[in-house]
């Protein structure tokens, strides 16, 4: 009992290192304890992967090739070493033969994917919102004569950014790990091959230079417009308060007149439409291997929605491609597919969300703290649309200066655009619960 008291007695007598000597002691077990886990949820995914990887293949087939466009810079340049971590060794271990393409600019994913000659049976991004943007842009624009070949090659998401919202709709759930989760649950839908389609939105600008036009590119998640998005942007530029930096950003933000706080102008569009004699189109499949005796072979055709049972041309909707009006004043306009709204409704659309009018400083605040958590509430009105195109007015408050506006987190300068939605274009991997 006297060496109890005496323990105690060190204690009291030396608190401010025993104070020091719990915080490390505690540091230390609950890192160890992550760490076993860790390795414990990579086994259990490494005898599952491998599993795959001992089937063996007739002599003439060879393994499966997958394309890896990884983008070293995300995630404050971590991406790389969670890919070679995490996600790597199961692909390796299931027998994938692997290529790994790094990109080296913004931008430079897009230009690789359309460019791109050897065989993959996949193409996985490793990357954020905005790889996943430019690695589905390359695929459009490389069969942008007949996009219905696009889906044939299914899309893999490694969620490696900091933003992963479309991953995210994808891989959820988790309570602890969830980082690693998502990231080994990730690899291991392209390695079951469970698939769904999913819908793109093609960005068009309506003010196209003539003499240099620019391609369209495309967004799988969002595209957002208002002061919210142009305070989330800036996080990075307050890195020095630490893990504080994603809340003070708002507060130091709140009151500057450089955010689009008036995100005004006219929006035309049309209601969604799943199907009729006025969007009905039949595209031809076409193939870069024709033979002259292929002249003489009937040409195989297919509804642009993927479906061939349901004949469209017999379907009537008088509403379809109606074009519609109306003047928006707000803070906020963001248009999100139904690849982030974890919804499966039969008639394809886009949801629009229109935040208030105007905002004080505090509810600017707590917005923004909300958002960090993945919430969402100062919306004021929502409603579908097929196609849509933003008109936006000249800004009052920002006088002369550029504006811009996001596209699946990439920024953008703001000008008059089209966005064209095309239903279940492209082929992802996703969660054996996902449809």
């Amino acid at each position: 009992m006297s060496r109890v008291i005496n323990i105690f007695k060190v204690i009291r007598n030396n608190w401010k290192k025993s104070v020091a000597g719990t915080i490390v002691f505690s540091y230390g077990c609950s890192y160890f304890i992550n760490t076993y886990e860790i390795k414990q949820v990579m086994r259990k995914y490494c005898e599952e992967a491998a599993i795959y990887g001992d089937q063996s293949l007739p002599t003439n087939i060879r393994p499966q090739q997958i394309t890896v466009i990884l983008n070293p810079a995300s995630n404050n340049r971590k991406a790389k070493q969670l890919f070679e971590k995490y996600c790597e060794p199961l692909l390796h271990l299931a027998g994938f033969a692997v290529t790994i393409i790094q990109t080296q600019s913004e931008n430079q994913a897009r230009n690789l994917v359309a460019n791109l000659n050897t065989h993959a049976d996949a193409i996985v991004v490793a990357g954020g919102d905005g790889t996943l943007s430019d690695v589905v842009t390359g695929i459009m624009r490389k069969y942008k004569e007949n996009k219905s070949i696009a889906k044939e090659c299914p899309i893999g998401i490694l969620p490696l950014g900091q933003t992963n919202k479309v991953a995210d709709s994808l891989f959820y759930g988790y309570t602890d790990l969830i980082e690693v989760r998502k990231l080994v649950n990730a690899t291991m839908a392209i390695v079951r091959g469970k698939t769904k389609l999913a819908d793109v939105l093609e960005v068009e600008l309506l003010d196209n230079d003539v003499a240099h036009p620019q391609e369209s590119v495309y967004a799988i998640g969002t595209v957002e417009w208002g002061a919210w998005k142009d305070a989330q942007s800036r996080i990075d530029k307050y890195w020095y308060w630490g893990s504080l930096r994603k809340y003070v950003t708002y507060i130091f933000n709140g009151l500057k007149n450089d955010l689009n706080w008036e995100c005004n102008g006219l929006v035309r569009y049309s209601d969604p439409c799943s199907g009729c004699s006025k969007c009905y189109k039949v595209e031809e499949t076409t193939s870069t291997d024709r033979r002259w005796w292929h002249a003489f072979v009937p040409k195989v055709k297919k509804f642009s929605t993927g479906e061939s049972v349901k004949d469209y041309s017999k379907v009537i909707n008088n509403n379809c491609g109606v074009t519609r009006e109306i003047p928006i004043f707000t803070t906020e306009l963001s248009l999100v597919t139904q690849n982030v709204n974890q919804v499966n409704q039969s008639t394809p659309s886009i949801k629009i969300e229109l935040g208030p009018k105007s905002i004080n400083y505090t509810d600017f605040i707590i917005e923004g703290w909300q958002r960090l958590k993945g919430n969402k509430s100062l919306i004021n009105k929502t409603f579908e649309v097929k196609d849509i195109e933003i008109h936006p007015s000249p800004s009052n408050n920002l006088g002369h200066k550029e504006r811009t506006f996001y596209i699946d987190n990439e920024e953008f300068e703001l000008k008059s655009v089209k966005f064209k939605l095309l239903p279940k274009t492209i082929k992802i991997f996703c969660s054996e619960n996902k449809n």
